[in-house]
């Protein structure tokens, strides 16, 4: 034991006195997350709510002795939540809101059928007939705020026949506190990461992914310089040198999670949301993982350069299959990303940011544990068959 604490120390100073290790462990990421997060704010994350133009909506009233308007309709169409969302024009005839669909007058049409008001008030369906215009979102703003309306009514019939009008008038002042249209996103009141989150937990992930190539430079450096022979002829065994330098390189990897959280949330304000300590339980299997992929892939490659190549390769390609290069549609990252380690912390991370249930977390961690414990076994069985020899 005293073996592998002091090879681990050894590890440890020869790392930490590497400019190299220094700039790319913990330099370069901090970068990397502030260029993209700043750069991509626009792509990623909370976006500015898309401005909704008045919508001119043509009336018609169907009489039979010519024009007669709704009391009901007119007296919505007046609500002052409407006024910067729907432009009423009454028009006289089908004919005439149709023309003016066609010509662009009008953005949407609304048929109020022949005694509208009568009909609801002896307790009939509320219907309108809706002619679309040329624009969808036209079509979409105000067909929402027609439909609003009819539900409206209908549900207060529903109660009133069903539990009579007393019922009604008991709901009345509670209905009323309800405006018949508000404006808004539907993250309102809730919570969205940003950009810097985002990138804040790629790059992460992608560095600790990267902490690999340490593992597969560390054991290839003593082999290359022809130390290790040098070291294993000491009463010194080969699994305490291997598990010595394995635990150098977790040391720093955990240092290096540390230094991003702690230094994004400082310079760049980013959330990691309310769960630390299942944040760091995550970080501590993404490096299990990750080391113990790169001693399967360092076992059975010849040189560093060839284990390397590999090392580099599957860790690019886990960030971009995973979504965490750039933002890839939900049926790509649900189906291919899920068989990378980056799909099942990121989104796992992701959630804590967004203060959800550990429920929802929970089967992250099952799958990450169970890919961690099958990389494991894999490292172990690769080292009692190859073995770590000069």
């Amino acid at each position: 034991m005293r073996n592998i604490w002091t090879i681990m120390i050894y590890e440890l100073r020869r790392l930490f006195i590497s400019r190299s290790i220094i700039i790319n462990m913990f330099l370069l990421p901090l970068l990397l997350i502030f260029l993209l997060g700043a750069s991509l704010s626009s792509v990623i994350g909370d976006k500015a709510a898309s401005k909704i133009d008045p919508v001119r909506v043509g009336v018609v009233n169907l009489s039979g002795e010519g024009y007669e308007s709704s009391a009901m309709i007119d007296s919505f169409l007046k609500t002052p939540e409407l006024k910067d969302i729907i432009i009423p024009v009454k028009v006289g005839s089908r004919e005439t809101a149709e023309s003016g669909l066609r010509a662009g007058k009008y953005a949407y049409a609304v048929i109020v059928p022949l005694g509208f008001d009568k009909k609801v008030q002896s307790g009939e369906t509320a219907k309108l007939e809706f002619v679309l215009g040329k624009d969808r979102t036209d079509n979409m703003v105000a067909g929402t705020v027609f439909d609003n309306f009819l539900n409206n009514i209908n549900y207060k019939q529903s109660v009133a026949m069903t539990l009579g009008p007393e019922a009604l008038t008991a709901t009345a002042p509670s209905l009323g506190e309800q405006p018949s249209v508000k404006v808004g996103a539907l993250s309102e009141g809730g919570r969205s990461y940003t950009a810097s989150q985002f990138y804040a937990v790629s790059m992460m992930l992608m560095f600790l992914l990267y902490s690999g190539l340490t593992v597969s430079s560390s054991l290839f450096n003593e082999k290359e310089n022809h130390t290790l022979f040098r070291i294993t002829s000491m009463p010194v065994k080969g699994s305490e040198l291997f598990i010595g330098k394995m635990l150098g390189v977790g040391v720093v990897s955990v240092v290096q999670c540390a230094a991003i959280i702690i230094l994004t949330h400082l310079l760049f304000g980013v959330n990691w949301g309310n769960r630390p300590g299942l944040l760091l339980l995550f970080c501590l299997l993404m490096i299990i993982a990750s080391m113990t992929l790169s001693i399967v892939i360092s076992m059975f490659s010849k040189t560093k350069a060839s284990a390397g190549s590999i090392v580099n390769v599957i860790t690019v390609v886990m960030t971009f299959i995973s979504g965490g290069m750039a933002p890839l549609p939900e049926s790509w990252v649900n189906s291919v990303g899920v068989f990378t380690l980056n799909h099942w912390v990121l989104q796992a991370v992701l959630k804590m940011m967004l203060h959800a249930e550990v429920s929802e977390i929970l089967p992250n961690l099952l799958v990450l544990s169970i890919i961690c414990l099958v990389l494991f076994s894999a490292a172990v069985i690769s080292y009692r068959k190859v073995g770590y020899h000069g």
